[in-house]
This record gives C-alpha cells, structure tokens and sequence, in this order.
C-alpha cells in the first residue's frame, strides 16, 4: 500500500530515489482552460446579443407562420441555453483560475509499486494505486477524457481522470497502463 502523504513528502523534501518520475503539474494548462472558459462566455453574450437585436429563433420548425406564443418558448429557450453557457463558462475559467493557486501542490509520481496524483489540495484531490493491488489497469477515453480503468483482484472497479495538467494524458494513460503490466509481469512469475 502506497502511502500517499509520504510519497508527496518526499517529492516536497526533494529526497525522490532515482526510480521515480515526478511530473508536476503546468500554470499553462489552467490559463488556457480559464481563457477557454472566458471565451465560451463570451461567445455565449454574442450570440444571445445577436438573437435578440436581430428577433432571430433558433427553434424546430420555427418559420414565419409559427404563432407567437411557440416563437416567444423557443426564443425562452433560446436564452436560457445561452445564460446557462454563459454560466458554464464563467464558473469553468474561476475554478481553472483557483486551480491555478495550487499549481504547486499538485503532481503525478510515477513509481515501479504503483502512483500518486495529487491534482488539488488536501486528501479529497490524492489518489494513490499500488500495483500490486490491481488485476487490470486499462486505459480509456469517455467523453473525449482520458481515463486509466483499474480492476482489483476483488472485481472493484475505479476510474481515474488524466488531463492535459501533467501532460500528453493519453500518453501518460498509456505509460501507467504498460508500467502496471511489467509490474504484474515481474510479479508473477514466483507466484506459481
């Protein structure tokens, strides 16, 4: 069992054996994720600006002869998609923004037994993985997110997020992924 606190310790102390990779996270990834956030809420008020000076619709079906009580719903519609993309944006650029404080804290240790993620402050943003402990360790792409899908030998499942803040993730899932398997390759073979 990897003791995550420790783990992080180390890497604080600066005492890290020479077998582990330590990747902290980049202020880069955080100022293009709040950017991001900026632009989508920007874009959001162009556009509910431009629907509304222009009495343009954006409905199914709406055409001249549409009563004006559906035209006045999916005009309401309309403007609500946009605040809540408005909303969206805004509230995506302030947490990438608080995120940002916290560059520091936050890194991915690469170990031969296993790894530890930190991408936030205190216990709830550490996720530790011993090798030893996991069956299958599979990466996956859900919602175009990069995952790595562990198995336990009990048949638990746990999904960890990778993103682009320690690096290429798919690169990184994939690293993990063949690491896991030479662990259980150099693991196994006493074991028969």
């Amino acid at each position: 069992m990897i003791d995550a606190e420790a783990v992080l310790g180390q890497v604080k102390a600066g005492t890290v054996p020479a077998d582990w990779q330590v990747m902290r996270a980049k202020a880069s990834f955080f100022v293009w994720s709040a950017i991001g956030g900026i632009i989508f809420t920007f874009l959001a008020v162009v556009a509910a600006g431009y629907l509304f000076l222009t009495g343009t619709i954006v409905g199914i079906g709406v055409n001249d002869q549409t009563p004006d009580n559906v035209a006045l719903f999916w005009f309401i519609v309309d403007m609500v998609v946009l605040v809540a993309v408005a909303i969206g944006g805004i509230v995506f650029a302030i947490l990438r923004a608080r995120d940002l404080g916290s560059v520091n804290e936050q890194m991915l240790v690469l170990m031969p037994g296993g790894f530890v993620k930190r991408a936030g402050i205190g216990p709830k943003g550490t996720f530790s993985a011993t090798y030893a402990n996991i069956a299958r360790l599979t990466p996956a792409v859900r919602n175009s997110a990069q995952y790595l899908d562990a198995v336990t030998p009990d048949g638990r499942r746990v999904s960890v997020e990778l993103d682009g803040r320690f690096g290429n993730a798919k690169k990184l899932a994939r690293q993990i992924a063949g690491q896991h398997a030479h662990y259980v390759a150099a693991h196994s073979g006493g074991q028969a």
